[in-house]
């Protein structure tokens, strides 16, 4: 095979999905060493790749709304409806294909690697072709979910039908599109009358991989030489992390006035608060025991280490946890259908952490239920860990297959 460039466009809101393509990269550079990545996000997806040492292109960060200024614009205390939001970010969804198109024309790449990026297959659903194929797509649910605030959107159901029928078709069909996780963690609804469930979707459109970690959890057995590696004591550890937006921050400071009320009992507790890039700093005032993080390089040794770890109800963090088997209460952003019912969905059916509700929680109740739980026994079902691998050696194979003619680039 020849020299390949690839076009890495990393989608959706936070940290959680550029953290995973980082690892496909890394999965296809071990295969082809001279494979070269080139890479599209927005911030602070952009700044963490820069951060990594990867190329990216700074076209995307100059256009006006991107994806998490979005979110934080229409966010309320701890709440997310992401119908709005898409429908916002569908308005760019022309000039960031455009975008796409032309970096990819002038850099004459051989595929397009889009994680979530709902503006390149939406350009498929209108007919409106990429001009370089192939394209794959990575997705981890399928579908809107029918809360109140969707059924009361005239496009809903268009939006469902394209889901089912055009939206998981990439550049060719069922192998352009990798579904990040498994079939039975996703919660299943038809996606409306006369149309197939979510896990009939994914079936019949994508290829299932497993999960995409950042990290070989069997290498991270031994607590306590990863709390020394990493500075810590023997103290009881928390870590509490939102992920890349600022949405979650009012956990933040319920977290830290949880933690004043749980020092009265355990004097030694210690508190790492990692606020993520976009919470300002002095948001929180420090105590004595509490440390405030704005970014934390490898998190998931930091997990690793804690005794428990306060979070949202983002899929990739909780995932994490789960293949830590590390103790963990999840706060889903509410209104948030992915995290209130896609990624909730399984962790509660399998017992995978404690789902708690922000709203109706307060820093006591979260106090009592943190000293519950904390440095807890765990012991989560195992998931397969590897999927930036199998990401990786799909995009290999594909482009293999088409420079021996065995797969036909659609159009």
């Amino acid at each position: 095979m020849g020299h390949h460039k690839i076009l890495f466009v990393s989608g959706s809101l936070g940290l959680g999905h550029v953290t995973r393509d980082i690892s496909i990269a890394k999965e296809l550079r071990k295969i082809d060493k001279d494979v070269e990545i080139l890479w599209l996000a927005d911030p602070p997806a952009s700044e963490y790749l820069r951060g990594v040492g990867e190329s990216v292109f700074p076209d995307l960060e100059k256009i006006n709304n991107g994806t998490n200024d979005m979110g934080d614009e229409l966010a309320g205390d701890y709440s997310l409806s992401l119908n709005p939001w898409f429908f916002a970010w569908y308005k760019t969804f022309p000039e960031r294909v455009a975008i796409i198109n032309g970096i990819a024309e002038r850099e004459n790449v051989d595929m397009i690697f889009g994680d979530e990026t709902y503006d390149l297959y939406c350009s498929y659903a209108h007919k409106k072709k990429l001009k370089i194929k192939p394209f794959l797509l990575i997705l981890d649910f399928v579908g809107s979910h029918w809360t109140p605030d969707t059924r009361s959107h005239p496009l809903s159901f268009y939006m469902f039908q394209k889901w089912s029928h055009d939206h998981m078709k990439s550049s060719f069909g069922k192998e352009g599109t990798l579904f990040i996780g498994e079939v039975d963690h996703t919660y299943d609804e038809k996606l409306g009358p006369f149309l197939p469930t979510k896990r009939e979707t994914i079936q019949r459109y994508g290829t299932v991989v497993g999960y995409s970690l950042a990290f070989n959890p069997l290498l991270l057995g031994d607590k306590q030489e990863i709390r020394r590696k990493l500075g810590y004591g023997k103290e009881p550890l928390i870590i509490v992390t939102i992920g890349g937006t600022a949405i979650g921050a009012p956990l933040l400071k319920k977290s830290a006035d949880a933690f004043k009320i749980m020092k009265k009992t355990m004097p030694d507790l210690k508190m790492v608060i990692v606020q993520g890039p976009r919470v300002p700093s002095g948001y929180l005032d420090p105590v004595d025991g509490m440390e405030v993080k704005n970014m934390v390089p490898d998190l998931y040794e930091h997990m690793a280490a804690a005794d428990l770890v306060i979070t949202s109800g983002g899929g990739s963090t909780t995932t994490e946890l789960q293949a830590l088997n590390v103790p963990f209460l999840f706060f889903p952003i509410e209104k948030h259908w992915e995290q209130e019912v896609n990624v909730a969905y399984h962790l509660v059916r399998d017992n995978i952490g404690v789902r708690m509700s922000y709203s109706a929680t307060t820093p006591e109740q979260l106090a009592s239920v943190t000293l519950e739980n904390i440095g807890k026994k765990v012991q989560y079902p195992k998931i397969r860990w590897d999927g930036a691998l199998r990401c990786a050696e799909h995009a290999q194979s594909v482009l293999e297959r088409i420079e021996k003619g065995e797969i036909k680039v659609g159009g």
